[in-house]
């Protein structure tokens, strides 16, 4: 196993295997982090049927305590997760990131968030508004596939324009 991701991006059909493999991997992180969690919820493109997405597992795993979750660590990293001391998203200390990559290739992210962080509503609502808008989801498809296209070597390029358009869809749902 690498932990070296290649900066491509790939847009795929949606695979009937993704909701398997969120069940598999939600067991092996309860397995080890049971104590510290609240929930553990597959989100982004992956978690919304007939959605072309990345191929990698998006998890959103709330915990009432983020220092209760950093003890656990080295737990988590030996189920093939990524995690650098310091490493945050968006600059947030009550977002924690981590990635599995596997072969060169990201096959999951875990998004670890503060119970009452409110990054954790707009995941579950742009998800939910994707599952019950076909509409909206083809055209968030389309996106996702154009961005791709255009952005195939250029990872950031893709995650910041592709971030416009999903925060102006969370902007209309609030």
């Amino acid at each position: 196993m690498s932990n070296a991701p290649d900066a491509a991006v790939e847009v795929v059909p949606y695979s009937t295997s993704w909701p398997e493999a969120f069940v598999r991997e939600r067991a092996a992180l309860l397995a080890v982090a049971r104590s510290v969690t609240t929930s553990i919820e597959h989100i982004g493109s992956t978690a919304v049927p007939g959605l072309s997405a990345k191929p990698t597992i998006d998890i959103l795993m709330v915990v009432d305590s983020i220092e209760a979750f950093r003890a656990l660590i080295p737990d988590i990293e030996a189920l093939g997760y990524d995690f650098r001391a310091g490493n945050t998203f968006v600059g947030s200390d009550d977002h924690l990131f981590l990635r599995k990559v596997v072969d060169g290739k990201r096959t999951h992210h875990l998004h670890v968030l503060r119970s009452d962080t409110p990054e954790i509503e707009d995941y579950r609502l742009f998800r939910d508004a994707l599952r019950a808008d076909p509409d909206l989801a083809a055209r968030y498809g389309a996106l996702k596939v154009d961005l791709a296209v255009r952005h195939a070597t250029d990872r950031m390029r893709y995650v910041i324009e592709k971030a416009d358009w999903v925060d102006d869809i969370l902007a209309s749902l609030r």
